[in-house]
Parts: structure tokens; sequence; C-alpha cells
């Protein structure tokens, strides 16, 4: 069994060695029954430490992959069932427990200094291009008529989604405050501690917390350059057993990566085979710049195994947070009378302003400014990057989003390059608080363009590609 390691990667070295022998038995190269090599043998083929290796054999037995046995002796390599039980939408009993990792209060920090006018900030997504309202809304309308805001709402989303292909009516709309709290009223719903969920990696912090507070198992996936690894999804559906798929299709945050029709119907395919739902995330698709939308998956299901969640938080007024979850009509009825339960007072400011916006095409004229908009904030990052190519930095020109992913070569230290930005007033979000796991190979970084000028985009990539010379010349010394 050969594996590599990289010294130079901020993830643990138990931890690469774990997910490289997880990847090979996923993959089918290390059958079932297949005895790992000993301890010390393998440190000394590793130049690893012995204790290293018997902690990411203690990981893989924690991931279920491994047994060990004393007649014969050593760590074998366990035989994962197929037998898949049915799915259906039913309610599960609801727990939760915080979850707060060192990655996160990281991620946590990054967020907090990026407020400073003493850095350049290319961390996080904030839309920084002003909405003018002029439109009025009387006492009547915020308090007289409160439900019937929400229901109006409801109406103006209908039609919208229309433009999707996404046929539904009312009744297949619940309105919330933003994407993740539809997720956490779906784990309310559906999930308890214990259950598994499978997602996309890299994944955002926010996301995986939803599910991790509550604890539940998130599994992770990983990407190819046309979405989700369909091979790798199967695998780990054999394994665990999962309750839901989380999928982020049109351009992910942070790759960029939109997934391919063929991918989304043989997504759907597993889906109906398994019997496990989809949860579909397309907060991003308003800041599409090049390429033709795929239809959702939403709109290509055919069994009612997918519950589709959108948002208008950065579209409309960042403050005034409005998303909503779109489904099947037993869960959506089921979210309904949750949000009734946990929503003590609703407040109906946002839902009039918004209904008003969409309604005199003020909406549409918002969403063509800031496609327009950041798409020249975009170009801008990329003409500044591409220089950064000859000194190992790679990427990939996303359609849209806000953000670009790009990777480090593995001769660069993720963490020493990142403190040495952020020592020259540069802040990003390094890629490793989108791994729980850790990962294997180079580093990655996500850079933010969304609430930069050119001239801070300018400064910002003249900073990261002085660290990386800095880093190069270290790296020698």
């Amino acid at each position: 069994m050969k594996i590599e390691i990289n010294k130079n990667n901020d993830t643990p070295l138990y931890l690469q060695i774990r997910a490289a022998i997880q990847k090979q038995i996923l993959d089918g190269n290390i059958p079932a029954g297949y005895k790992l090599p000993p301890e010390r043998h393998f440190s000394e083929s590793l130049k690893v430490s012995r204790n290293t290796v018997v902690k990411a054999y203690q990981e893989l037995i924690s991931d279920g992959m491994v047994v060990v046995s004393v007649k014969p002796k050593g760590y074998f390599v366990k035989e994962v069932t197929r037998n898949i039980p049915e799915r259906v939408f039913q309610p599960l009993s609801k727990m939760i427990r915080y979850n707060y990792t060192d990655k996160e209060s990281l991620y946590n920090e990054i967020i907090l200094q990026s407020g400073s006018e003493e850095v350049i900030s290319l961390a996080n997504i904030v839309i920084n291009v002003p909405c003018p309202l002029e439109e009025t809304v009387t006492l009547s309308e915020l308090y007289g008529k409160r439900e019937g805001e929400s229901e109006r709402l409801r109406k103006n989303i209908v039609k919208l989604l229309r433009r999707k292909d996404i046929f539904v009516t009312c009744n297949n709309v619940q309105l919330v405050t933003e994407t993740t709290q539809g997720l956490e009223y779906i784990a309310r719903m559906y999930l308890t501690e214990g259950d598994t969920i499978l997602c996309e990696e890299p994944i955002v912090a926010d996301t995986l917390n939803v599910f991790r507070n509550r604890g539940i198992h998130v599994a992770c996936v990983r990407m190819e350059q046309d979405g989700m690894d369909l091979e790798h999804l199967q695998s780990m559906i054999h394994l665990y057993r999962p309750k839901f798929i989380y999928t982020m299709p049109n351009l992910h945050n942070p790759t960029g990566i939109t997934m391919s029709l063929e991918k989304r119907l043989k997504l759907l395919e597993l889906s109906y085979a398994h019997g496990i739902p989809i949860i579909e995330e397309n907060s991003l698709s308003d800041f599409r710049y090049e390429g033709q939308e795929l239809p959702s998956i939403y709109s290509l299901d055919k069994g009612g195994m997918v519950l589709y969640t959108d948002t208008f938080t950065l579209t409309f007024l960042p403050g005034i947070k409005t998303a909503y979850v779109v489904g099947p009509t037993q869960p959506i009825e089921m979210m309904r009378k949750l949000v009734v339960t946990m929503e003590m007072t609703v407040y109906h400011v946002g839902h009039a302003l918004l209904n008003q916006f969409i309604e005199n095409g003020r909406y549409d004229r918002r969403v063509s400014l800031l496609t327009e908009y950041y798409r020249n904030r975009r170009d801008t990052m990329v003409r500044e990057l591409l220089p950064l190519r000859e000194k190992g930095l790679s990427f990939a020109v996303p359609d849209g989003g806000l953000c670009i992913w790009c990777a480090l070569p593995e001769t660069i230290n993720e963490k020493k390059l990142f403190t040495l930005s952020r020592e020259h007033g540069l802040l990003y979000m390094p890629g490793s608080v989108y791994f729980p796991y850790g990962y294997t190979g180079g580093g990655h970084i996500r850079l933010c363009f969304s609430n930069a000028s050119d001239e801070e985009i300018r400064r910002g990539i003249k900073i990261l590609s002085r660290a990386l010379e800095m880093s190069y010349i270290r790296q020698i010394n």
C-alpha cells in the first residue's frame, strides 16, 4: 500500500494518513479483509512516529472502515454493508448540541477583523452596492395585514420560480430568514443525533455547523470540475447510510463549480435508488456572468425527493434577511407549523418592502446591475491573479459567484502564507477552514471580490504575491 503525505500541509499527519487510506478503500483499491501494515513498519516507511500511525488507525476504526483483531493480530479493512433501507419524509426527535472547533474560531476571527480599516479584506461575502429605496410603506401594511404580506411574498416567489422552470404553488413555499435557518428547520424535523448527512467538500463553516451543532455526523464527498464526485458519493452512501444529501450545484461556495446536467440527473437516480432526499441550495445563482444556467435539481425531480432553498439577502437589503424553502406539500406544512412554534413574533417590514421591490420591476433591475458590477470585479481580480500562476498559484475563472478558489503548490505552507499576508495587511479565508477533516496535497485560499474596490483588489493581490515570494525564500533557507 503506497500513500503520500505532505509535511508542509496544515493538516496533521495522522489525518493525512487516514484520508489517504480512506480514499483507497472507497475507491476499491484496498479490498475488505486487507491487513494494513503493522504500526512500526508503516511509521518507518512514512518517516513519521509510530504514534502518528496509531492515531490514523484509530480514526479509521472510529469511521467504521477498519477493525482491530487479536487473532489474527492486526488492523483489517472492514467489509461495507450495502443494505439500504427505504427513506421517507417523517419527523424524528430533535437534539441540539454545540460543537465549536478551532477552524470555526479562525473563521469567526477573520470575519471580525475584516471590518477593520487597517486591512484589505478579501475574506467574506458582503454586497457593497447600495440599494436605494423610493417606496413608502404605511403602518397598515406593516401591522394591519401581517399575514397578507407573507402570503403576497409567497405568490411573488412562485412567479419568480416559474422563470427557473420550477412550477409550484404557495403551499410548496415556506419563508425563513436565511438559508441556514431553513437547514436548521430541516434538521429539527428529520435528523437526530448520530444521523449522517452527506455534503460536498470543501464546505462553508456556517452550513457545516447547522448540522454538527445538533450532533449530526457530516460526511464529506470530494468535488470534481463538474460537481460532486458521484463514485465517491456512492461509496459514502454504502458506508454511512445517510438521511440526506446536501448540495450547492450552482456556483458552489467556495469553489465556484457548477454541477453538470449529467451529474444532476445521475444524482437524482441515486436519490431514488437509495431513498435519500436531496437538499439543494441555490443562493448564488443570481450572480452568473457567463455560461448557461442549468435546470435545478428540483425542476428535474419527478419523485418528490428534493428540498430547494434560496435567499434574497444578497440581492435585496442585507439587513433585511428573507429566504425560503420549496418542497413537497408534506414537509413544507410541517416546517410551517415548526416556524409558528419557534417564531413568537414575525416582523413583516422586510416582506412588505420586498413585495413592492419585486412587483414594480426593481428587483430585476437590481439583479442586472449586480451582475454587471460584480462581473467587472471578478475580471479585475482575475487580471491581477494571472501573473501569480508563474509563482505556482492555480485557479479556474468561475462563471459567476463572488469569490475565486485558488490552489497552492504543495511546497507552500498554507498557515505560514496566511500569517505573512495578514502581517502585511491582507485578510482572506485559508482553505483549511473548509475541510472539516483536513485535506491531502497542497492548500487553498478563497479570495472574495464582493466587498472590495478595484484598487483594494490590486493592493491585496500585490500583498499576496509578495507573501508567496517570501514563502518560497523561507522554504529554500
